[in-house]
């Protein structure tokens, strides 16, 4: 719960700017849950007002550069404060934990804005500062007001000068202090995000296969790496592959730690997924469940893909009106900076598809947001909240908040938290891959390429609001069932001159203590102290923090899932193929649609923000605790020779910083679902 002085996010003060000491824990984002409820000082006698931490950390002295040119042109947007910040925390909370009375109480979306939302006087009261100060209004929903002006108009409506700094290399706008707003308008303001020109980008946590290998260069249309699959279908993949785990072994190459191991996966199939889950037992489909799928921009063959996808592995394409998406071409923006309709074209079609073969008769909507910053899934999950549009928000993209290119700004963040803990009191269970490289540790190229600044937690899915969904490998047996699985984290051996040479460490499962966000309550007495105390870079705190992920499921490129998408090839052809895909986008929608699943088991009731129900049981037979040891932490699997690159045998369950213990642990949270996960939703 918020103390009653953490219910305010306007820092009242009468100077121009505040000094900022150190990022540690303890001054960035510390309230229990949501980040920018931030302590109130004493109101003092002045004409503004100052919104805390709209003058982002990157913008130091030592980068500055001088004042912004006068045709600058900003667009930011203002967020209304609502009502009862306390009470919006209190009722997110009672509604989701089960020995609360008001668990499963959930609020419509009229009914929580006339709680909790913005009155109408605040948005006319914000609305006409706004317009008053010469910004023009381009847009507005419920959560707040977006505006666009010139340099001067945006200083002189916020109160700030607008200066350039430069940030490797690279030359950003911001305010040189807090913005300030009007004392009048300041208890109907929020925050304020969009004050900068440095761009915040999302990436999708979906992996190729065999994206060690020349293989994955197949994805853009290399024709020779095409063949074809057991159902007739172009496959692209490697030549020798295993349909099942240990079904096929490599006795052409020599022995890995005194044995012949088995190909990896050619893509696992959705019969085999529901079966290690206890999916096909159950009889539950997912019926009467919907889950929205995000991602940025949208695949034109989405649908017909999923069908073709269905029937190839022998279950039924989508019934009409089953899938629907919700995509405006006409408004994509940032295509260059966000890699590309394509990529993202990629990830929906596995996040689809993944959904879709845990729970074949949900219903699935797929939102495509306009851009891959801030903005665009702003739009998109407050469309959602005021639409109810989903039971399950299923999202395979992640970010992280300590950049060496400039750590992501607070009110970015608050608005994220804002946006969860509504859906939360409407009953929308929000729920991340907690992304593809470990702590993203800055040694490690995966880390590097990501730009990240610390061993850290990623963002969202660190957010005390969402389900943060980690990795595993997994082998499934010839008969669909679960043989073992082990933390996602895989360690490269390169065959040269006929003997096995270390290739390093590839990726693994995301997670990791937050340096952030507070332990939330549902973590109390399931998290360890030492690691709810202990920053993925050794560095400990005195309060226990929040640790993610929260759960895991299959994310193993090695042990993955079989996609399928309309793909140009490289002589300019179009054709349906198939290839095996992991990461936490895989994850993800996995553990969606298992939610559908027990959706439909507990009689259609929604499960809402779905962590304290999670927590509640741990340690249970509902989940497979998983520990360094067993069997998948000794295994390992081979990837043949390709187009001159040489055998490669990778190994399972090294997570790196991230370490799979007994009970609870930063590399698999909780644990992987069991086969009786989906019993314990089962109506008495």
């Amino acid at each position: 719960m918020l103390t009653e002085s953490q219910n305010s996010r306007i820092h009242r003060t009468t100077s121009a700017s505040r000094p900022r000491g150190a990022r540690t824990a303890a001054t960035l984002l510390t309230a229990a849950l949501v980040s920018a409820f931030l302590v109130a000082s004493p109101a003092a006698a002045s004409a503004t007002a100052a919104v805390a931490h709209t003058h982002p950390a990157w913008a130091t002295a030592t980068a500055d550069h001088g004042a912004a040119a006068a045709s600058t042109t900003l667009t930011p947007t203002v967020f209304y404060a609502g009502q009862d910040l306390a009470g919006m925390t209190a009722y997110a909370q009672a509604v989701s934990t089960p020995t609360s009375p008001l668990y499963r109480h959930y609020l419509t979306p009229a009914e929580y804005h006339t709680r909790f939302g913005a009155t109408a006087a605040q948005v006319k009261a914000v609305r006409s500062w706004l317009t008053g100060a010469g910004l023009k209004i381009t847009s507005s929903n419920a959560a707040g007001v977006t505006v666009t002006g010139t340099a001067p108009a945006i200083q002189k409506a916020f109160g700030v000068t607008l200066h350039n700094y430069e940030v490797r290399g690279e030359t950003y706008v911001a305010p040189a202090a807090d913005a300030q707003v009007p004392t009048a308008v300041a208890g109907d303001v929020g925050t304020i995000t969009g004050l900068t020109t440095m761009p915040v980008v999302a990436r999708s946590a979906g992996l190729v296969g065999q994206v060690t290998t020349s293989i994955a260069k197949g994805v853009t249309g290399a024709k020779a790496t095409v063949s074809k699959g057991s159902n007739g279908a172009a496959f692209l993949g490697p030549a020798r592959c295993s349909s099942y785990y240990g079904q096929v072994k490599d006795v052409t190459d020599p022995p890995f730690n005194g044995k012949h191991n088995p190909y990896v996966l050619c893509g696992y199939v959705p019969s085999q997924l529901r079966g290690a889950y206890g999916v096909t037992r159950s009889g539950l489909t997912g019926k009467g469940a919907t889950v929205a799928v995000v991602g940025v921009y949208g695949s034109s063959t989405m649908l017909a893909d999923a069908n073709r996808h269905a029937e190839n592995h022998g279950d039924k394409p989508f019934r009409d009106g089953q899938y629907t998406e919700t995509v405006t071409p006409e408004q994509w923006t940032d295509l260059s900076r966000c890699g590309g309709v394509e990529s993202w074209a990629d990830e929906e079609t596995l996040d689809v598809e993944a959904v879709q073969a845990m729970a074949p008769d949900a219903n699935v909507h797929y939102y495509g947001a306009n851009t891959c910053r801030d903005t665009g899934f702003f739009q998109v999950f407050e469309t959602i909240n005021e639409t109810h549009g989903a039971d399950i928000v299923s999202n395979s993209w992640e970010g992280l908040i300590y950049r060496t290119t400039g750590d992501v700004d607070q009110p970015a963040i608050a608005e994220y938290n804002r946006l969860f803990a509504q859906g939360a009191i409407e009953g929308i269970s929000y729920q991340f891959g907690s992304g593809n490289c470990g702590a993203a540790d800055p040694a490690t190229l995966c880390g590097l390429v990501s730009e990240s600044s610390t061993p850290q937690a990623g963002f969202p899915s660190s957010s005390p609001w969402v389900t943060a969904v980690g990795g595993t490998s997994l082998a499934i047996g010839a008969h669909d069932q679960a043989l073992w699985s082990t933390a996602w984290g895989n360690d490269a051996w390169v065959l040269q001159d006929d003997a096995w040479v270390s290739g390093g460490w590839l990726f693994g499962g995301g997670g990791g203590t937050s340096a952030a966000f507070g332990r939330p309550y549902y973590q109390k007495g399931v998290v360890p102290d030492d690691l709810a105390t202990t920053l993925p870079n050794g560095t400990k705190v005195a309060r226990p923090m929040r640790v993610a992920p929260d759960v895991s499921m299959p994310a193993d490129p090695f042990t993955a899932f079989m996609a399928g998408k309309t793909l140009t090839l490289s002589d300019g052809s179009t054709e349906y193929v198939e290839t095996d895909i992991g990461g936490t986008s895989l994850a993800c929608p996995l553990f969606a649609g298992l939610q559908a699943d027990a959706i439909q088991a507990q009689g259609g009731e929604g499960i809402g923000w779905a962590n304290p129900a999670l927590y509640a049981r741990a340690g249970s037979p509902a989940f497979t605790d998983l520990t360094a040891k067993g069997a998948g932490a000794r295994a390992a699997a081979v990837l043949p020779a390709t187009q001159n690159i040489p055998t490669i045998t990778v190994t399972f369950g090294d997570d790196r910083l991230l370490k799979a213990g007994r009970g609870y642990d930063d590399a698999t949270g909780i644990g992987t679902p069991s086969p009786y996960y989906l019993w314990s939703y089962r109506i008495p």
